[in-house]
């Protein structure tokens, strides 16, 4: 690719404007001597957050042309290959040759991995600690693992997902208020609009009707490009797998095992092998489709003996797509739930009760060991208070927490339960926690 192709596309990227977009909360930081990666699902606003990115620099007095911006879907560089890849900052100080006197230079490569070969770029450009580097992606290929490994330790990743209740707020330009009569009720207002439509950023500007179809339009794509294009050699048949994905996905909240999803594979005359289900299983998760959760144990013959529970990433996401009754408001909570604790950065399991019960997250944040206790449920009423309730207190001694939580719709009290606090609480005020 000729070296003034790359100088063009560098030299429009710094006269591009910055539309107005919604503040995210995912801080990034690039430091000498390691990259930084925005991961997450498709259209979850990876690409805008590098824009925020660049503004924050800018901001904080960073100049423009210390700043190199490459995205790698222009159709300019469909053909690059890795060789070329060297023409970028080549290309980049020849436009701007006193750019390393005036402080850190910035690269950020949007979708990089498109070109095969880019980590030995990047760990190039790495060498020279004046230069820092953003790469964003929603492909397998940036897993964090992969991404430490291909770049030898030198990355730092941070996955963004859709937007949390807090930002969808911001986004609507309306203020946080958990304190008045009216702003509770606006809080819960708008709650009910996050539940049903769910959280990609680019849906708030259609009605009903026209979201659906674009959360199906979401769920194509992703199987077509991050499952099916970023695995060429396996051959997937895309029929077998959208069944698959979708049956899956369908249990939103609801526990699985692979070979039930094979038979109903079989049933339906679609051949597919054992290793092939668990590799669908895989790529699913790696395309941040869906998530899956374990028993919490230490035992891990007891772990993969015991059924695992799914979620899709978006709730609203699997209600589009379900093939059988979609998940009702109750699996629809629990998943935007489950979400929201791992944006967290929490460690998520469910636990299982001596009494053949079901608790329905046990939670370990990452930097702590403590654990927390949350059921989800609807409401609580006569008839399920003591089916959702009476397992929490042998089941927080168990794990020897001293208090549990209850996420529901509406209802906000305290409660003492066998000795054990449980503090139940909104779910519109809890996000806002």
């Amino acid at each position: 690719m000729q070296l003034s192709d790359i100088k063009e596309i560098i030299s429009d990227n710094q006269n591009r404007s910055f539309e107005k977009t919604t503040p995210r909360d995912l801080s990034i930081e690039c430091v000498p001597e390691s990259a930084c990666a925005i991961t997450g699902a498709r259209r979850c606003g990876k690409t805008y957050r590098s824009y925020q990115f660049i503004q924050e620099l800018l901001a904080h007095g960073c100049a423009r042309e210390s700043v190199c911006r490459i995205q790698f879907n222009d159709l300019r560089l469909s053909r690059m290959h890795a060789q070329d890849l060297r023409n970028i900052d080549t290309a980049y100080y020849s436009i701007y040759p006193t750019a390393r006197e005036k402080g850190p230079v910035y690269f950020v490569f949007d979708e990089i991995h498109r070109i095969d070969g880019w980590e030995d770029y990047v760990l190039y450009l790495l060498d020279d600690p004046r230069h820092r580097v953003l790469i964003t992606g929603s492909t397998s290929k940036l897993l964090t693992g992969d991404i430490a490994s291909a770049l030898r330790g030198k990355c730092r990743a941070r996955e963004l997902f859709g937007f949390s209740f807090r930002e969808f707020l911001r986004h609507l330009e309306i203020a946080v208020d958990t304190v008045s009569a009216s702003g509770k009720a606006m809080m819960r207002h708008i709650f009910d609009r996050y539940l049903s439509q769910g959280s990609y950023p680019e849906l708030f500007r259609y009605d009903p009707q026209r979201y659906l179809e674009v959360l199906q339009e979401y769920w194509q794509t992703m199987l077509l490009k991050d499952v099916i294009e970023a695995h060429p050699h396996e051959r997937i048949n895309f029929k077998t797998l959208s069944y698959f994905a979708q049956s899956l996905v369908s249990r939103t909240a609801r526990p699985f095992t692979v070979r039930k999803l094979l038979d109903e594979l079989h049933q339906a005359g679609l051949g597919c092998s054992p290793p092939t289900a668990y590799a669908f299983l895989r790529y699913l998760q790696e395309a941040f489709a869906l998530d899956t959760v374990s028993v919490f144990t230490e035992s891990t013959r007891v772990r993969q003996r015991n059924y695992q529970k799914v979620y899709a990433r978006d709730w609203a996401l699997a209600e589009a797509v379900s093939v059988t009754a979609p998940p009702g408001s109750s699996r629809k909570l629990e998943a935007m739930v489950f979400t929201e604790l791992k944006r967290r950065s929490n460690v998520v399991h469910y636990l299982a009760t001596g009494q053949g019960g079901e608790i329905d997250f046990i939670v370990r944040h990452r930097t702590g060991a403590s654990c927390e206790l949350i059921q989800v449920c609807q409401e609580l009423t006569e008839e399920n208070s003591a089916r959702e309730l009476s397992p929490l207190p042998d089941a927080c001694r168990s794990v020897g927490t001293g208090r549990a939580l209850v996420i529901t719709l509406w209802e906000e009290r305290e409660t003492v339960v066998d000795g054990i606090p449980l503090r139940i609480v909104p779910a519109w005020k809890w996000l806002l926690e």
